[in-house]
């Protein structure tokens, strides 16, 4: 995982920001993404800088489909997202992904993302092999290395915990 720099500060993102300010990761990484794009089709990820984005790139991953559509790998997973999963993901095949987790859920439609090539944003709940109950957001953004054909897509999720309440 590329790290940031030492001048780049992570900035926690509270449920108060300031006014006109969006809080959903998503769609303040959907926002990047269409900047990024500029006249092209799709950015390229020499475009991505992780600086730019503290309080967002933890939450990120990034799937290489150049030459494995069917089953991509991951060039780079997030520290937020890593943290919630026993295996480390990186130059390993989307497949390896432990089912039931935060990473398995965001990127389970990679393949409706290519057919359509755009952005692509879901959200829901799910349960972690433990039981626990997850409420998540996820995107997944195509990129491309000739900002034509999608090479790659850049990923995001995050999510809450639901303990529900059981009355005695």
């Amino acid at each position: 995982m590329e790290e940031l720099p030492n001048s780049a500060e992570r900035q926690l993102v509270e449920d108060e920001l300031p006014e006109g300010i969006e809080r959903r990761l998503v769609l303040r990484l959907l926002a990047d993404w269409r900047e990024l794009c500029g006249e092209r089709a799709f950015p390229s990820f020499a475009d991505v800088d992780p600086g730019r984005m503290p309080d967002i790139w933890p939450n990120c991953f990034v799937l290489d489909v150049a030459g494995h559509a069917e089953n991509p790998v991951f060039r780079t997973i997030g520290t937020d997202l890593a943290d919630r999963i026993d295996v480390d993901l990186v130059d390993k095949r989307a497949s390896d992904a432990p089912e039931n987790t935060l990473v398995s859920v965001a990127m389970s439609y990679v393949d409706e993302v290519l057919r359509k090539k755009v952005p692509i944003s879901r959200g829901g709940e799910f349960f972690e092999p433990d039981g626990v109950r997850v409420l998540y957001r996820s995107i997944l953004l195509p990129m491309s290395d000739d900002g034509e054909t999608i090479s790659g897509l850049l990923g995001a999720a995050n999510c809450r915990e639901v303990i529900d309440q059981q009355s005695d």
